[in-house]
């Protein structure tokens, strides 16, 4: 500051400065005050210029607002959507990241998380044996991210890299990003012996573009050559100032060509200003934004970005205002970064890391944890209710998994009061796990639900599970009908109607396999008669045809008393006697006539077999009516709770469930709430459930287990009120984004939804399983009888095909016996069984025309025959 007064004091037009953020801010306060332009050649600080106040700064470097950008758009490139930030409490350091914080902050996808800032008043001298960062670097590695911003000046980043790399954060999983006030000084992260130790190599860092290649930048360099120095060792501090006093040359000689008034009387003793001062900074600014001092573009703001190599610093690429982020590498074909392999990275690697943290080792975390079966069940035989040995259920089991899988350890916190955590209306205080979350007492909570007024306090993992309100009661029993036809509760009626005409088709499908068979009792003897060649035979078929009747009727009597005594037998199986006989098998009786033909017995024992099947559901289905349970509360939702007087209902209190209700936009719900019970602990619901009269409405999941094998307990899930299920945290938790990761794995593994049925629904040997009684006593329809109509449907069909079978045996038997070929004996019964249909089934007798019949009669001697016969 005395630097800038004595020259003011010397009246000079305008001040080259090649300070820093942290200076130029206090010289340009100063200058503002006489207008006197500063030009600063590498102060990059973008708050040096106030939008409310006369200003004349002209900068040089672009502002660290595209510092920023250029970061930005690297982590963007690379993924990163997580990092954290390390930077010095100083002006450079907190005013040069802010418009990344901000850029951060816009992006869902992004999360800062932490930014820890240190005193730059520490005493280095001593640096080699002492931890001077040892608190913000702890921090950093507790917020689990891989990706660190470094924005500090050179000479602290050697110390920095030294202590991160004793604590673990330089290897192949973290990312460093460095600014310019490092990248420009590499020097000072050097050695004693000016080497450079082998963990900075995959250092990322950025660094304005100062102009290389431009006039000015040459013929600096020459000179510099020329007095002894190397072009590499010429700093682009120097290069700016340089470029300063070039425009400054350039504006004052454009001015000096006209009138202007060049000679300040200002004095930093006199508070007064230089009116010329405001028209050279108009000229400055002016030649700045056209270029014209410099032919290489550098009013656009530009960035390279450096990767630490073998060597040091190695410019890979380079970030513009217009293009962003710009690949310089040798492959010109790869256009995305992310894609490259020139790149170094930590552990001289070539492939970017992840940024995320896939491990918790090292990590000890505090669970909040309450009794909630199966959630989590306490081992009353442990004392310590910290230690995970004495927890054990559903939740234990995660997080047991994840310790498993992430390698850290842990304890349970179990608050005072037991509950999850609710918030108090008229305190606005939390309770239970949330109120431990908020106190930092915890780092996590066992699954808690979702809401929004929690979301405001704690933020959450990605949820494992879905749930719903539902409510349960105690039936009121009553094993009484009232309906009169009650043994025809088990079938709908479809089905009775459908086992009527079965039985009229069994029995027709009897009767015709009795007669068309040709081993039916009917079948044989009506063949015989047609074919025998003794007299008797041959007498009966010639009455047959002269009186134009049956086979059955060509047998006469004396007197009706022996007709009824006496039965031939050719007609047992008709279909009246086939109707009893079917009938009286649904009704497990049965008669002294059966079917002789194999494809009878076939479909009588399908028939059978359909009766026994048939049978036990009716049987089964019969005593579920008479003998279950039916409740006289006719709750079937949570509206009916308000219309009746049987029941009283209850919600635990601070529970999800009462929460969403009592907020609830529907006063239905408000009222179901305040007119409720609010129980205090779940015992005490399912006490009072269990003591009848009381309906107790909470998560669906937890009724079910807690009411599992209770015959009494009748369960309803409303559908409303779904709720997720997820871990709480800590507002920022470092640990959500690995915990998530494992939890996206165990969900396409499926591990949870095994787990989950492995505490809430399988069977436990120890719980009560209800009868029949609470089985469904739901009437038995078609779509539940079908297979079994279908399969005697089958039946039907394999005993038609028997049937035919049996003729073509029959037909091969006669071609032996005859010595025919088959097919003439099969003719010849083919021809037999027409006249037997439609002669004898259907009583269309017709008296033949033949010389003679088969065995040789001679139809010429008929009248005599039956004259001289008693028939």
């Amino acid at each position: 500051m005395t630097s800038v007064c004595e020259l003011i004091d010397e009246n000079v037009v305008a001040i080259i400065s090649g300070s820093d953020s942290t200076l130029t801010a206090i010289q340009v306060n100063l200058v503002n005050q006489f207008h006197v332009p500063l030009v600063a050649a590498v102060a990059t600080n973008p708050f040096l210029k106030s939008p409310s106040k006369e200003n004349f700064e002209l900068a040089l470097s672009p502002s660290d607002v595209y510092q920023s950008q250029a970061i930005f758009d690297l982590l963007k490139e690379y993924n990163w959507y997580q990092f954290s930030i390390l930077a010095s409490a100083d002006d450079y350091g907190i005013n040069s990241i802010v418009n990344l914080q901000y850029l951060a902050s816009q992006d869902d996808n992004f999360s800062i998380r932490d930014i820890q800032h240190f005193d730059v008043r520490k005493d280095l001298s001593d640096s080699e044996n002492s931890s001077f960062f040892e608190k913000e670097l702890q921090l950093i590695k507790d917020s689990i991210v891989k990706v660190i911003v470094l924005n500090c000046d050179g000479k602290f980043a050697k110390i920095i890299f030294r202590e991160a790399e004793r604590k673990g954060l330089m290897d192949e999983s973290f990312v460093w990003i460095t600014t310019d006030a490092i990248t420009s000084k590499p020097e000072t992260m050097a050695y004693d012996d000016l080497s450079y130790p082998s963990f900075y190599q995959g250092l990322l860092g950025t660094l304005p573009h100062y102009g290389k290649g431009s006039t000015q930048y040459n013929d600096l360099a020459d000179g510099y050559i020329m007095t002894g120095g190397r072009s590499s060792d010429l700093r682009m501090s120097s290069v700016k100032v340089s470029m300063g006093l070039e425009i400054v040359h350039f504006s004052l000689k454009e001015l000096d060509e006209g009138e202007w008034d060049n000679s300040p009387s200002v004095s930093c003793k006199t508070p007064s200003y230089w009116v010329g001062g405001d028209e050279l900074f108009s000229k400055l600014d002016e030649n700045f934004q056209n270029g014209t001092y410099d032919n290489s573009g550098v009013v656009i703001p530009t960035y390279d970005i450096l990767n630490f190599q073998e060597k040091g610093f190695e410019k890979v690429g380079k970030w513009e205002k217009s293009r962003g982020l710009v690949n310089l590498g040798k492959d010109e074909t790869i256009s995305r970064w992310v894609d490259r392999k020139d790149v170094l990275f930590s552990g001289n690697k070539y492939s970017p890391p992840s940024g995320i943290g896939n491990t918790l080792t090292g990590y000890h975390l505090r669970i909040g944890i309450v009794t909630d079966p199966p959630i989590a069940y306490f081992d009353e035989k442990c004392g310590n209710n910290s230690s995970p040995d004495c927890w054990y259920g559903w939740n234990p089991d995660i997080f047991q998994k994840l310790q498993e899988d992430l390698n850290f350890t842990y304890e349970y916190v179990q608050p005072a009061d037991n509950k999850f955590g609710g918030l108090n209306k008229e305190t606005k205080e939390w309770n239970g796990m949330i109120r431990d979350i908020l106190d930092r007492k915890t780092d996590l909570t066992i699954t808690i639900s979702i809401s929004t007024e929690r979301s405001k306090y704690i933020d959450y993992t990605a949820s494992i599970y879905e749930d719903q309100a539902a409510f349960v009661l105690h039936t009121k029993a009553s094993k009484s009908s009232s309906n009169l036809f009650f043994f025809l509760e088990p079938f709908d009626l479809l089905v009775w109607i459908s086992i009527i005409g079965l039985i009229l088709v069994i029995a027709l499908l009897t009767t015709f396999f009795s007669k068309f068979s040709p081993f039916g009792k009917y079948g044989r003897t009506i063949h015989a008669m047609q074919s025998c060649a003794c007299a008797k035979c041959v007498l009966r078929r010639e009455i047959k045809v002269a009186k134009k009747c049956r086979f059955v009727d060509t047998k006469e009597y004396s007197c009706l008393v022996e007709k009824v005594e006496e039965d031939d037998g050719v007609n047992e199986l008709s279909y009246y006697n086939s109707t009893w006989l079917i009938g009286t098998g649904f009704v497990l009786q049965g008669t002294d006539k059966f079917p002789t033909a194999p494809s009878g017995r076939f479909l009588l024992f399908m028939w059978w077999l359909f009766i026994m099947i048939l049978t036990s559901m009716y049987t089964a289905n019969l005593t579920a009516h008479l003998t279950l349970d039916r409740s006289t509360a006719t709750i079937t939702k949570l509206d009916d709770l308000l219309n009746q007087g049987d029941y009283k209902w209850g919600l635990l209190n601070d529970r999800f469930i009462q929460n969403m209700m009592s907020d609830h936009d529907d006063e239905t719900y408000n009222k179901i709430v305040s007119s409720g019970v609010g129980l205090e602990s779940l015992d005490e619901g399912i006490a009072r459930v269990k003591k009848g009269g009381f309906v107790f409405i909470d998560e669906s999941s937890v009724l079910t287990y807690n009411f599992k094998g209770d015959c009494q307990a009748a369960l309803t899930k409303t559908g409303k009120f779904n709720n997720q299920w997820a871990l709480g945290t800590q507002v920022n938790s470092p640990y959500s984004a690995v915990i998530n990761s494992m939890f996206l794995q165990y969900r396409e593994r499926g591990w949870f939804t095994t787990k989950f049925d492995e505490w809430y629904n399988s069977a436990d040997e120890n719980i009560q399983t209800c009868s029949s009684s609470v089985g469904s006593d739901a009437k038995f329809g078609i779509p539940i009888l079908g297979g079994l109509f279908l399969i005697l449907g089958v039946g039907a069909v394999i005993a038609f095909v028997t049937v035919f079978l049996e003729i073509l045996y029959v037909s091969h038997l006669d071609s032996i016996e005859k010595g025919q070929s088959i097919w003439q004996c099969l003719w010849k019964r083919i021809v037999y069984k027409y006249r037997e249909v439609t002669e004898e089934w259907f009583d269309r007798s017709h008296k033949r025309v033949e010389d003679h019949d088969s065995n040789g009669f001679d139809r010429n001697h008929k009248e005599e025959v039956i004259s001289n016969t008693s028939i």
